[in-house]
């Protein structure tokens, strides 16, 4: 699906391109949604571009995502996607910037790019040249990697308040908070490696060039590179928070079981003398003066009582129960 963006009084009017039609007259934003052989063609022909096929926007080497080609600016960064879902993804998204018409080209639907194109064509907003649409959409990208990583810190204070939780010890599934670790840290993971290829992108379509940026477009784009430096950091700051919460639950397993292990072996010393002097008595030898006295039986049960409750108390004078 191709959509072309036309600015009208401050806001953008979407129009929708059909398969062979020409882009609208005067469109700054040309939105191209999982296109096909036959559109990447179209597209070829009637922007006079190289469009990059999806094959090449997953190349992950600098010279592949960040290049100028008859003079329009190509860059392929990552995005996040389906981060409120159980499965998010990362995936390539490319700006084209020739002249001054911006082209993205997506095989994803990133929430991003809906919220800036309904705030686009409601609100009066800097939208008169690609550059201006670009740093929009790069502001709403940034915008809400920073909401991923506030949930997922709101998650992981969450969860360092469950394995802290003394009152709960001995109840808590385990098994799901490695589970919750385990997604917080695939999310960092990915706003991290979003967060660096738009620092790059910015980097890149800031420098100097021929083509001279609007004042609004460069404020927005050095804004853009403040926050994306914050937030790196941020996500760095919560990965360390996350390895934190992962080693305090194994060292909280490994607790539990060395006392499961530590019963068992309680047990085992206790029941020892016991069984010793059991195993004296069923040895069958044809001399045992003890096998006929009359309170035979009653003493060697006195002394394997004894002998456990005193291996019992040695255990709890020595402070191992």
């Amino acid at each position: 699906m191709i959509t072309a963006y036309v600015p009208a009084n401050g806001m953008l009017k979407a129009a929708e391109v059909a398969a062979g039609a020409p882009i609208p007259e005067g469109a700054v934003w040309v939105d191209v949604l999982s296109p096909s052989d036959d559109d990447l063609t179209f597209l070829d022909k009637a922007l006079g571009l190289d469009v990059p096929t999806e094959e090449d926007m997953l190349e992950i080497e600098m010279s592949s995502r960040l290049y100028h080609e008859d003079n329009a600016a190509y860059m392929t960064a990552t995005m996040i996607t389906q981060a409120d879902t159980p499965n998010p993804l990362s995936v390539p998204v490319t700006f084209v910037l020739a002249g001054h018409r911006l082209i993205t080209l997506r095989y994803a639907e990133p929430l991003p790019f809906r919220l800036y194109a309904t705030q686009a064509q409601r609100h009066i907003m800097p939208c008169s040249t690609g550059e201006d649409v670009l740093a929009g959409l790069l502001d709403a990208i940034v915008d809400r990697v920073a909401d991923i990583l506030e949930r997922v810190q709101g998650d992981i204070e969450t969860l360092s308040r469950e394995i802290f939780d003394h009152e709960r010890r001995g109840r808590k599934d385990y098994n799901a908070i490695l589970a919750r670790v385990g997604r917080g840290y695939a999310l960092t993971s990915q706003a991290r490696e979003s967060l660096v290829s738009f620092g790059r992108l910015v980097s890149f379509v800031a420098r100097p060039t021929d083509a001279k940026l609007s004042k609004t477009a460069e404020r927005g784009f050095k804004t853009i590179t403040r926050d994306v430096t914050a937030l790196s950091d941020h996500a760095s700051f919560l990965a360390n928070n996350i390895n934190f919460v992962l080693d305090a639950t194994l060292g909280l397993i490994s607790n539990e079981q060395n006392n499961v292990i530590k019963i068992f072996s309680v047990v085992a010393a206790v029941f020892l003398p016991p069984t010793l002097i059991a195993s004296s008595y069923g040895m069958n030898f044809e001399i045992m003066p003890e096998l006929h006295w009359t309170y035979g039986y009653p003493v060697a049960l006195g002394l394997m009582v004894l002998s456990a409750a005193a291996t019992y108390l040695f255990f709890k004078f020595r402070g191992w129960l």
